[in-house]
C-alpha cells in the first residue's frame, strides 16, 4: 500500500533549503573539525530532504524533515556544550550569523513539520 502524497506548504521547502545552507555555512566557518563534518553531514541531509520533499511529499518524509530539524537543534546544542565544558573553542562561527540562523531555521522545520502531519491526519480522519 503506497502512502498518500502530502501537500507540504512551501515554506517548509524553503525553511529545509535554508537550513541546509545555514549547515553548509557551519561546515566553513565551524571551528573544530568534528563540529565542521557534523554540520556538513546535515547540509547534505537537508539537500537530500528538499529533493524528497518536492518529488515524494509522503508522511515519511515530512516526518524525516521533522527529525532532522530536531537533530540540528540538538548538534547546536552538543556544541555549544562541548565548547563550554571544555577551553578548546569549537563554538567558533556557532554563535555567529550561521549558528543562530541554522538553529532558528532547525527548529521553524520541525514545528511546520509538526503542523503539516497533524493537518494530514485531520484530513485523512
Amino acid at each position: 500500500m503506497d502512502p498518500q502524497p502530502l501537500t507540504p506548504p512551501k515554506l517548509l521547502l524553503g525553511l529545509v533549503a535554508a537550513a541546509a545552507v545555514a549547515h553548509a555555512g557551519l561546515a566553513v566557518v565551524g571551528g573544530a573539525l568534528w563540529a565542521q563534518v557534523m554540520s556538513g553531514q546535515f547540509a547534505v541531509a537537508g539537500i537530500a530532504l528538499a529533493g524528497l520533499l518536492t518529488t515524494r511529499p509522503v508522511p515519511a518524509v515530512v516526518l524525516g524533515t521533522a527529525v532532522a530539524g530536531m537533530l540540528g537543534v540538538a548538534s547546536f546544542l552538543l556544541v555549544l556544550g562541548v565548547g563550554l565544558a571544555s577551553s578548546a573553542g569549537p563554538v567558533a562561527g556557532w554563535i555567529g550569523p550561521w549558528g543562530i540562523a541554522g538553529v532558528l531555521l532547525d527548529s521553524s522545520v520541525v514545528r511546520i513539520s509538526a503542523a503539516v502531519l497533524r493537518r494530514a491526519e485531520r484530513e485523512r480522519a
